[in-house]
Parts: structure tokens; C-alpha cells; sequence
């Protein structure tokens, strides 16, 4: 029957074979397809303040809960979130910080459906003929409701350079300071091609095709930032130790090149080995298991999300601040008070101060 779901394979998240050669074919296909796409609202769009029209009529949008035509007002307001999210995320993107602003339901499924996470290979990659990062893929089994097997999640690590000439470090220890620094990433599933690819686009953290078609229907509010599979990455990425210590093979490889060039593979034994002990690991249940990486790894995603809060740490860092400037009452205060929330990117100014001054002690 046309449209209807075909049965899911087995989960073969672990088998190498012929997996750098699936995934160089899923992003043809998908390059292929949206090289096709229509409906799409472009940059140019946006900025040209008029209502897009397409075949079918006034392009529509899921702004405000409900699928309909899009206004000017929808697409002012829409200009104004793609702003915010370019400051959102000014400076880059760790994968801790890419948990952290994860929405909570894409992090449920993480700990609960995605069992599996092997890096299945890594090269250096090139810019101007020089080093610029280190590229990883990583394989992942995809979720019940899923009509493919597994899925392949890109991550490129911009500070390997930087570790492969610090001779100071052992390979380990600068692994473990790799993975805190800057990232990219990218994921082959329909979850971060239609909600959060253009966020990563725009947030420049993308590792995969270029996507500059704003999210109207699946992700209008801009909300989130990645899948299950990127924060089931994510939490190896930030605790794991199998996946430490695959960053160091690639760091002593590069060491050994003189230049950090070279790359590595997985053995198809330890990624056996990998997945089996994945595997036997509960999806659900006690929050402590007594498996220390894994323990910490699924910790990680629990955390309580910030995503939909722009620079959250200097919000909660500044909030005693701008009580004690409220409360001084002095045109000195008043001023420095609405500096303060000026840089926060937060509005109405007048009536918080008046809050504050108003607020039981």
C-alpha cells in the first residue's frame, strides 16, 4: 500500500561493512531531494518582507500551534527568532552545551531508545591544504518506530589540532580535553533534517549540507538543537570512555604524521564488544546501575533542559545582580539595571524594576 511504513531491519548498528559507503549514499539522496524540494522559505524571502506564494496558494506555517497561511507579521516574527538564534549560539557549540539546550523529550528518547553508539572511523579534515578538525562517525541504532536500522551521526572536533601538537599531554589526557572543545555535527535522520539542521546552519555548529530553508512547519518556534541520536552521541562524547579512547587513537595517529593528517577505523571486534556491553545496559529503571561510564553518560541526559533560554548562565549568574540594582532605587542603579538587561536580550526593562521593588523580602 502506498505511504505504509516497511518493517524496521534488525538493528545492525554495530556492522562496519560497508556502513562509510551507506552513509556517503544517504546524503546524496537526501542532497538529491532537497536540491528538488519546493515550498522552502529562503533567506531571501524573509528579508524581502512579502508573503511567499506557491502553486497551491499562500505559503503556510505551524507559527502559533495551527497549520495556516503565513503573514507579514509571521514572517517579522520569524526574522526576529532567526536573530535571536544566531546570538544564541555566538561562540560555537560543546557537546555538553548541545544536552544542555536539548529539549527534554528528544533527551527521554536518547536514554530510553537509542542503545547503541560505536565510532565507527575518524580522518582529519583539511582547510587551505592545512589540518582544521577532526571528523568522526559515529553509527547509532534508530528508534522502534524507525524504517531504517541505524543511523550515522557526523561529529567534527575543532580543537584536535590544537591537542595533537600539545606534546605536553599524553594522548589520553588530550583526548579528554578534546572533547569539551568546539564541535559540529550532523545526523542522517528526518528529526534533524526537517527541525534542526537550519538551526545549525545559522548556529555555524553544521557538519553536514548547508540548510538555509527556515523550519516553518516542523520547528517554527526554533526550539531545541539536536535528535536522539546526536544527544545519545553527545553523552559518550562527554563521559564515555570507549569513545575517549578513540580520540586518542586519532590523536597519536596524528602526532605520528607531524602534521595531524591521517585517519583511523574501528575494528569490527570492538565494536562487537561495544555493542554487546551496550546492549546488556537498562533503558529505564534506577538512576545508578554500578556501570560507572555508563552511568554518568545517562546522566548527563537528564539534566534539566535550557533550550529554550538564550545565554542561560549570565541570566542565572546576573539574576541577584539586578535584584540589588532594583532595589537601590537610584538613578545610578536604574541605569546600570537596564544595561545589564539590555545585554541579556531581555525586554520591558520599566516594569521589572518595578517587580523587583514590589517583591516580598
Amino acid at each position: 500500500m502506498a505511504g505504509a511504513r516497511r518493517p524496521a531491519p534488525a538493528n545492525n548498528a554495530a556492522n562496519l561493512k560497508g556502513a562509510a559507503a551507506e552513509a556517503r549514499k544517504v546524503q546524496s539522496e537526501q542532497l538529491s531531494e532537497r536540491a528538488k524540494a519546493e515550498n522552502i522559505l529562503s533567506p531571501e524571502q524573509m528579508r524581502s518582507g512579502n508573503v511567499p506564494v506557491n502553486a497551491g496558494g499562500l505559503m503556510m506555517t505551524m507559527l502559533g500551534g495551527e497549520l495556516r497561511p503565513m503573514t507579514s507579521d509571521d514572517l517579522a516574527q520569524l526574522r526576529q527568532k532567526a536573530r535571536e538564534l544566531g546570538r544564541r549560539f555566538e561562540g560555537g557549540i560543546t557537546a555538553r552545551q548541545v544536552v544542555d539546550m536539548s529539549l527534554s523529550e528528544d533527551r527521554k528518547r536518547a536514554r530510553t531508545q537509542i542503545t547503541t553508539v560505536i565510532p565507527a572511523g575518524a580522518r582529519a579534515m583539511k582547510q587551505g591544504g592545512k589540518v582544521s578538525a577532526l571528523e568522526v562517525r559515529f553509527m547509532t541504532n534508530a528508534g522502534p518506530d524507525s524504517d531504517v536500522s541505524r543511523h550515522h551521526v557526523m561529529v567534527e572536533f575543532t580543537g584536535y589540532l590544537e591537542q595533537v601538537i600539545a606534546g605536553e599531554d599524553t594522548a589520553q589526557r588530550a583526548a579528554v580535553k578534546l572533547r569539551k572543545k568546539g564541535i559540529r555535527f550532523n545526523c542522517d535522520c528526518g528529526r534533524h533534517r526537517y527541525w534542526y539542521r537550519y538551526l545549525a546552519t545559522v548556529g555555524d555548529y553544521n557538519a553536514g549540507p548547508r540548510e538555509d530553508g527556515f523550519p516553518k512547519i516542523r520547528n517554527p518556534n526554533l526550539v531545541g538543537v539536536a535528535c536522539k541520536h546526536v544527544l545519545r552521541v553527545m553523552s559518550e562524547i562527554d563521559a564515555g570512555n570507549s569513545v575517549q579512547m578513540f580520540l586518542a587513537r586519532a590523536i597519536e595517529k596524528g602526532r605520528k604524521s607531524g602534521d595531524g593528517s591521517g585517519h583511523i577505523r574501528q575494528l569490527q571486534k570492538e565494536a562487537d564488544r561495544m555493542a554487546d556491553k551496550q546492549a546488556a545496559r537498562p533503558t529505564g529503571g534506577r538512576a545508578v546501575t554500578g556501570d560507572r561510564e555508563f552511568d554518568r553518560s545517562r546522566a548527563s541526559l537528564r539534566k534539566a533542559s535550557r533550550a529554550t533560554k538564550t545565554k542561560p548562565d549570565k541570566l542565572a549568574n546576573g539574576s541577584k545582580k539586578l535584584e540589588v540594582l532594583a532595589k537601590m532605587n537610584t538613578a545610578d542603579g536604574d541605569a546600570a539595571f537596564k544595561r545589564m538587561v539590555a545585554e541579556m536580550g531581555i525586554g520591558r526593562a520599566e516594569e521589572l524594576i518595578a517587580g523587583l521593588r514590589n517583591a516580598k523580602k
